[in-house]
């Protein structure tokens, strides 16, 4: 495997490592603090509702956030492993 190769899955995977940190932390905040989404000090109904939904959804993003990029680390280990050992790389 040449060095360019090399040097680009690294880099993918420095990527990868930070959008996982940051969606941790995403996650991590929005966990800690839900309660400021679910008691809202608000006496309007829709604004307390839009910012329990709010808190929801952030949970979900980081959620899939840390889903979809753990998935594609594995993937990248998968085809770096197969191009070390010199097989085929072609992704079903």
């Amino acid at each position: 495997m040449d060095r360019t190769t090399i040097n680009q899955i690294e880099g993918v995977n420095v990527t990868l490592e930070t959008v996982l940190g940051l969606a941790q932390t995403i996650s991590d905040i929005v966990e800690n603090d839900i309660s400021l989404f679910n008691i809202y000090p608000s006496d309007d109904e829709g604004e307390k509702w839009r910012m329990k939904r709010l808190g929801s959804k952030l949970n979900a993003l980081s959620s899939a956030t840390i889903t979809a990029t753990e998935k594609a680390q594995q993937q990248i280990d998968l085809v770096v492993n197969e191009l070390l050992k010199g097989g085929d790389t072609e992704c079903n």
